[in-house]
């Protein structure tokens, strides 16, 4: 009988492979593949229930109407995706389930199968009456995001998933000597298909349907097999909390060229920092020359307007590096040096697709305060002013890494 655990997995395969190929089939631009970032503790969490039925199959259970053999079942969930391929959840199923005892001989006793009704008779036996309880632990596994790719938009997801927990039996009534309900426990292992039918970002209906396998005794009969088995199929309703979804990790970012194109603008700042300096003392020279003390030639005016100056900095991070540093003080000793009375403002910012409001607006001041950190170990007396935009898509739709950002202008 072991074989219908293995029959129950084949099947989920076999759906797998058939639902993935419409997947790929509806592939669009929006779909995500990995790697992705770690979320947080709470991230991704979604709870619960359903009800449906369960069919057991025990030793002498074909003995039995398929209908005799059907009971209610109910279900409550928690679970977590920790990637979109790969999740876990905990919660119980159960409530009851019916089976058969094979007796002939006479009227059972509760010593011979606590489970039965002796006035519940039925061909060639009594049926099994029990409170059917399963607390488990199962893995799961996303076959639509591990294969076709990650999408919010998905209208169908399943995720065949392995579970294991303890089943416990107990009798509907107490027993006429004790007065005690009986109880029997096996540990036992699950199989199954949890299929989610997307209705909005939060909310999904399920439809799960798994084979829970055990050790024979734990309908109060042994016989035969070692193994016996239980089907189950629920219908409910799967909430997901926020936050929902994940992001790709993106590689580390490639200031190179913008460093290049700051050492071009430096040097074209030297440059006119030179020749203002050379008419500087070209005039000086003139008004020396003027012995009559009338000056001809009046005093040049020259302001060098700075553009605005940008450091970029990795996912997550608020740290500068040497080289940034350096090109924060050449910026400062030149640009801003010669416009000490203008205002500089410090526009600090995050990518507003990765972390939480929270977060980014903390990451936007940490590097507005880095910068600032900077500017004012060189001395001086400028005016400054910093704004903080925290999380945003100001600088660019498309490319996350160029709002992570702080601007000087």
């Amino acid at each position: 009988m072991i074989k219908k655990l293995f029959i129950t997995a084949a099947v989920c395969i076999l759906a797998s492979a058939y639902v993935n190929a419409q997947v790929i089939k509806g592939e669009e631009a929006q779909t995500k593949r990995g790697p992705y970032e770690t979320n947080r503790l709470f991230d991704n969490i979604f709870i619960g229930a359903a009800g449906g039925i369960n069919y057991y199959q025990g030793e002498q259970d074909l003995h039995l109407y398929f209908k005799d053999r059907l009971a209610p079942a109910i279900q409550g969930y928690i679970g977590k995706w920790i990637t979109p391929s790969f999740g876990v959840r905990v919660g119980y199923y159960g409530i009851k389930a019916r089976g058969f005892f094979h007796n002939v001989s006479g009227v059972p006793t509760w010593s011979e199968n606590p489970y039965v009704d002796p006035v519940d008779a039925h061909r060639w036996g009594y049926k099994q009456r029990m409170r059917m309880h399963n607390v488990r632990g199962d893995l799961m596994w996303n076959i639509s995001n591990a294969i076709g790719g990650y999408r919010t938009d998905r209208t169908w997801e399943f995720a065949p998933y392995i579970g294991a927990g303890v089943l416990t039996a107990v009798t509907p009534g107490k027993h006429p000597v004790t007065g005690k309900k009986l109880r029997n426990t096996e540990l036992g292992v699950t199989v199954g298909l949890y299929n989610m039918f997307r209705v909005c970002n939060a909310l999904d209906i399920t439809l799960d349907i798994n084979q829970a396998m055990f050790h024979q005794s734990l309908d109060g009969e042994v016989a035969g097999s070692r193994k016996e088995f239980m089907a189950s199929v629920s219908l409910g309703l799967a909430y997901q909390f926020h936050n929902r979804t994940f992001h790709r990790t993106h590689a580390p970012v490639d200031i190179t060229p913008f460093t290049s194109k700051i050492d071009e603008l430096n040097k074209a700042l030297s440059d006119i920092n030179a020749k203002n300096k050379k008419l500087s003392d070209d005039l000086a020279d003139e008004r020396a020359k003027d012995k009559g003390g009338k000056t001809i030639i009046k005093e040049a005016e020259t302001k060098i307007v700075p553009s605005p100056f940008a450091v970029y900095f990795p996912l997550g991070k608020s740290t500068l590096t040497d080289a940034q540093k350096s090109s924060i003080k050449y910026f400062v000793e030149n640009a801003m040096a010669t416009n000490k009375d203008r205002t500089f403002e410090i526009i600090g910012s995050a990518d507003s697709a990765t972390g939480s409001a929270r977060t980014n607006d903390k990451l936007g001041q940490a590097r507005i305060d880095a910068v600032l950190a900077i500017i004012r170990s060189c001395g001086g007396n400028y005016k400054l002013t910093d704004k903080n935009l925290g999380g945003t898509d100001q600088y660019s739709k498309s490319e996350n890494k160029l709002n992570r950002v702080v601007v000087i202008k």
